[in-house]
């Protein structure tokens, strides 16, 4: 009778820690899954984008235009991103903002997410991310913009933004019609974070009608990466002190691989500048292995005006001109 009893108990035991074990690893099975939700209008978009959990991905119907201002707020995860694509990436969907004058077409405030094959058009500014982290954003076509296409701001850091197009930006404003803008402005601390820091734009097409910079880095960034990129110059305007492909404000900056081409654009001055808004910025930029077109002789490939700093190796202009002007170390 003891022995039977014993007996019991070791099954009874078995049963509890087996249903237990069923019972957890359901939920974990449940925190990692992956849900798919197929949107084909913009108030679809919006309840998915309200409603993402870690590892969602988002398919936007094939050649389908979403009217509207949309916004991710959710983060993901490093092992669960929040994806949003297109269902058909040779016929990418489009996000439409509401004019070019207003609004900001997708914005992202969450960590860990992919954007990949969207279009988006037709917004103040296009594609923003605000203290958002960890993010990929690959494939997108960004064009008819207000102001700049692509905005890290407010501490956006280590995310990376490659294999995109963009052009015709700066509708309304030529002067703040940047391609790519990383951090803020030292008059727009008091708002926004200074630091968006080690983001990374690589393998894109960038102009033509850019009409600010194709990438601006502010002050206060940190270990910004640009490379293998292609600029096209016609269109930048000049207003605003928009007069290279890159200006460099922010620190550790590496600018490696692209090509530019001034496109006979008597606004474009050098390929490459730098300036100190701060002081203890706009240092340690180095610019390697990039090959510049710049139709005259004239224009410097790296002009690094007072108080920068930075290194330079195998760039190459044509036709033959001048390369280097301020401290620009060349060992």
């Amino acid at each position: 009778m003891v022995r039977t009893n014993l007996n019991m108990m070791i099954i009874s035991m078995f049963l509890v820690v087996f249903f237990v074990c069923q019972f957890n690893a359901g939920v974990a099975h449940a925190a990692n899954a992956t849900r798919t939700t197929r949107v084909s209008s913009a108030a679809e978009l919006s309840k998915a984008l309200a409603n993402a959990q870690p590892g969602d991905r988002i398919v936007l119907a094939a050649n389908t235009t979403f009217s509207g201002v949309f916004k991710g707020k959710v983060d993901g995860t490093a092992t669960a991103h929040i994806i949003l694509e297109s269902e058909d990436p040779v016929n990418k969907s489009t996000l439409k903002g509401y004019g070019t004058g207003t609004g900001y077409a997708l914005t992202i405030l969450g960590d860990y997410w992919i954007v990949k094959n969207v279009k988006i058009q037709n917004a103040q500014k296009g594609l923003m991310l605000d203290n958002a982290n960890h993010t990929l954003i690959d494939g997108v076509e960004v064009f008819n913009i207000g102001m700049e296409a692509i905005h890290f701001r407010d501490g956006s850091s280590h995310n990376i933004l490659q294999n995109s197009q963009i052009y015709n930006t700066g509708i309304v404003n030529p002067g703040y019609g940047e391609g790519v803008y990383v951090g803020s402005d030292k008059g727009k601390w008091n708002t926004y974070a200074p630091s968006a820091d080690h983001n990374t734009i690589r393998n894109n097409v960038i102009g033509p009608n850019v009409r600010a910079e194709h990438i601006d880095i502010k002050e206060g960034t940190t270990g910004t990466i640009v490379s293998g990129n292609i600029f096209y110059g016609a269109g930048i305007s000049g207003v605003n002190y928009a007069d290279s492909f890159i200006d460099v404000k922010g620190n550790d900056v590496k600018v490696d691989g692209n090509t530019g081409y001034r496109d006979n654009n008597t606004n474009i001055k050098d390929a490459f500048q730098l300036h100190q808004q701060l002081p203890s910025w706009g240092i340690n930029a180095e610019f390697n292995n990039n090959s510049v077109y710049l139709d005259e002789p004239t224009g410097y490939v790296v002009n690094a005006a007072n108080g920068t700093t930075a290194k330079a190796y195998n760039n190459k202009r044509s036709p033959l001109g001048n390369m280097y002007m301020g401290n620009v170390t060349t060992d």
